[in-house]
């Protein structure tokens, strides 16, 4: 309860509270709580009575005011009294102001409504008028002016009584609608005759003249079908033409497009003078149309006379009829039209210069008007059955490549590999001449599988057959010129990327300003040249490596043994300049090498040569290393295998056109180890205490270097053993 109570403050003590209470406890409360608001109330008064004196100055102040303020007051009662009745004065004006106003206004609208009925009554008099002197001109434009008057004059009650006569007793709004009717009859009809005759004059004429009567669309319609008309005509005159050339067909297509773009070239200025921004899209949307269908004639003529559909057919059932030969050259015939079909359209609007705004561009886009065309399916149909006979075309052409396949004397690869990448290079010049982004990108991906499955394949398959007899000559320089057949394969087909990546540049650029194609071909071009190279260098490698372990280093051993037939290295003077004289081992070597790899050199391409020597090299210097640690030198004897191993040294530099001397770093440090004169020397090469102070770079580590150093006869071993490296 007391917890209750300590919320209460003392103001919320009423007298009827305190009488209610009964616990000792809650009233000891309230007393204290009462106890301190009494203490607080007397602080209080102390404050204000230390104050009074000022208080009281202040009221004599006060007090002293209180005549002016009284005038004040009076003086301001004034005022208000006048302000109120100028008030009531303006209130009283302004009304009268505001329904002066009010009238003027309704007497301007009536003055307008009557000079508006008044220019319709002369509207109405001038049509009645023209159209009996026939002067279609001056009706369209009385006309033309009355549906510029707000719609509520002609169908206001005034206009009604006012306009009619006893001549023309038909209401504003009828004889307006039965005018238009009648110019739009009298339009049409002299219009179409105007075109029948072919009548420039009169077709500009009356086309000028629907959008004054309110038939906008119908005259672009009617116009749309006289420039349709146009087109039609020159299409089959073209197409009624003796066939002459593998591209008359795409000629005819070429010259439908430059047609089109031609006409609108001509025709966009009037159509959008005399009927506004914008309006011509209505006009290319007919004219969309009849280029579907002309070019649909064209194509289906092209497809009947080249047979594509047999062909189609044909290629479908080639699976299930292995024993049937289908002549892939001529089948590529039609894809020498493809590429032609697909582009030809823009490069003629390009071409003859029309000149569109950013919004009617912004209209073919949001209409659509390309990509839904009847053409664009129909040109969809035709890539596909071009990638169908490309792939076949293709497929076919390397498989005969592979089987025609053969190798003359002195060259240094078979046919195959000219005949193959000329067949990609046409196929992929093909497919980018489309300028279609999908046809491409499929093409290179039949590419890259056509590579894999009909001539990285085949390779693989005669380099595994090559060795049926063992080291047979003929065997041996047939393995090597499939070797050659992927090396050049490497540079044939980064060529061949590099090319057509130069042409996309040229043929897809000006075609992707917004959506970049030509950059996702790039990247298709690149990744075929990627993964192609990728895939031929490690078969290369592969066989390179096998060709060697197999048929090379089985050779190293009893050449190097052969060289080393007689020599030694613990030499007296005699015997050092004899072997100095002689110089077996260099002949030696010199003439069992050249026997092993002669055949090579004049067989192997370059790169295939040099990537051998790297195998080489290494076994013979392993080979050889071993020896040397095997061997027993005194000072005499190092330094005649210090001049030995420079004799292979410039053997090498020979047989080599690229460096290699990293690869005998180690056995010239273990030469430099072994001519030194006394183990002290070698703290001027090795340093002393860690290989960080030595001038020389070592690849022999200080086990190595002790067991060179222990092959000096003259070099105790235990001097050896103690010293510090």
């Amino acid at each position: 309860m007391s917890e209750t109570f300590a919320n209460r403050e003392a103001s919320q003590l009423s007298l009827d509270y305190l009488r209610s209470l009964t616990n000792v406890e809650v009233i000891q409360d309230c007393l204290r709580v009462l106890d301190l608001e009494e203490n607080q109330v007397d602080v209080d008064l102390d404050v204000l009575l230390e104050r009074r004196g000022e208080l009281e100055a202040k009221l004599e102040k006060m007090e002293a005011l209180r005549p002016q303020l009284s005038s004040l007051s009076s003086q301001a009662t004034d005022l208000m009294n006048i302000l109120n009745g100028t008030s009531i004065v303006a209130e009283r004006i302004s009304a009268q102001v505001r329904q002066l106003d009010l009238e003027q206004s309704r007497v301007q609208e009536t003055i307008t409504e009557v000079e508006n009925v008044q220019k319709l009554k002369l509207c109405i008099n001038g049509i009645h008028s023209a159209m009996q002197i026939k002067d279609y001109e001056a009706a369209a434009g009385y006309i033309h002016r009355t549906m510029a008057l707000d719609p509520s004059i002609l169908e206001g009650e005034f206009a009604e009584n006012a306009v009619p006569s006893s001549e023309y007793p038909d209401i504003p709004k009828k004889t307006l609608s039965d005018a238009k009717d009648t110019l739009f009859v009298i339009f049409s009809k002299e219009f179409d005759s105007a075109v029948l005759i072919r009548d420039e004059n009169n077709i500009s004429r009356f086309f000028r003249l629907f959008p004054l009567i309110g038939k906008e669309k119908e005259g672009l319609d009617k116009y749309s079908n006289f420039v349709c008309g146009i087109i039609g005509g020159k299409s089959q005159e073209n197409l009624a033409k003796t066939a002459i050339g593998a591209n008359f067909y795409a000629e005819t297509l070429t010259k439908l497009f430059e047609n089109i773009a031609l006409i609108i070239d001509q025709h966009h200025p009037v159509v959008e003078t005399h009927y506004g921004p914008g309006k011509i899209i209505r006009v290319i949307e007919r004219i969309q149309d009849e280029c579907d269908k002309q070019s649909r004639i064209i194509l289906n003529t092209f497809s009947d006379e080249k047979q594509l559909q047999r062909k189609v057919a044909d290629i479908h059932s080639y699976n299930n009829t292995p024993r049937r030969t289908i002549n892939p050259l001529r089948s590529v015939q039609s894809k020498e039209y493809s590429g032609q079909f697909n582009s030809k359209k823009f490069k003629a609007m390009k071409d003859s210069g029309t000149d569109m705004s950013i919004e009617e561009m912004d209209d073919f886009k949001t209409i659509g008007l390309l990509s839904k065309s009847g053409l664009s399916k129909q040109i969809k149909m035709l890539i596909h059955d071009y990638i169908l006979i490309e792939e076949y075309f293709l497929r076919r052409a390397i498989e005969q490549a592979m089987e025609m396949d053969r190798n003359e004397d002195g060259n240094s690869t078979s046919s195959c590999v000219d005949d193959v990448f000329y067949i990609l290079k046409r196929s992929l010049s093909r497919a980018l001449s489309t300028s279609n982004i999908d046809c491409i990108s499929t093409m290179i991906n039949l590419i890259h599988q056509s590579l894999e499955n009909e001539f990285i394949k085949v390779i693989q398959k005669r380099l595994m057959s090559s060795f049926a007899s063992n080291d047979n000559k003929d065997a041996k320089v047939s393995y090597m010129i499939l070797l050659n057949n992927l090396d050049v394969s490497c540079d044939y087909i980064e060529r061949l990327t590099s090319e057509l990546q130069n042409d996309a540049n040229k043929i897809l650029a000006p075609l992707s300003a917004e959506e970049d194609y030509n950059i996702k071909v790039q990247k298709s071009i690149s990744w075929l040249s990627e993964s192609a190279i990728s895939k031929f260098k490690q078969i290369l490698n592969s066989g390179v490596e096998q060709l060697f372990i197999q048929l090379v280093k089985p050779r190293i051993r009893p050449i190097l043994q052969e060289a080393y037939k007689g020599i030694k290295y613990v030499l007296d003077e005699d015997e050092y300049h004899e072997q100095d004289s002689n110089d077996n081992f260099a002949k030696r070597f010199v003439s069992g090498f050249d026997s092993l790899i002669h055949i090579y050199k004049v067989t192997f391409t370059q790169n295939n040569y040099n990537q051998l020597m790297i195998h080489l090299l290494d076994s013979l210097l392993n080979m050889w290393e071993k020896t040397v640690l095997a061997t027993k030198f005194n000072q005499l004897g190092a330094l005649r295998f210090d001049k030995d191993l420079r004799s292979v040294n410039s053997y090498f530099s020979a047989k080599i056109q690229w460096s290699f001397r990293d690869k005998f770093t180690r056995l010239n440090q273990i030469s430099t180890l072994l001519n030194l004169e006394s183990l002290l020397e070698i703290y001027d090469y090795w340093g002393t205490g860690s290989k960080s102070s030595s001038p020389i770079t070592w690849r022999l580590t200080v086990t190595e270097a002790r067991k060179v150093l222990s092959l000096r006869i003259e070099f105790k071993a235990e001097e050896v053993a103690n010293m510090k490296l």
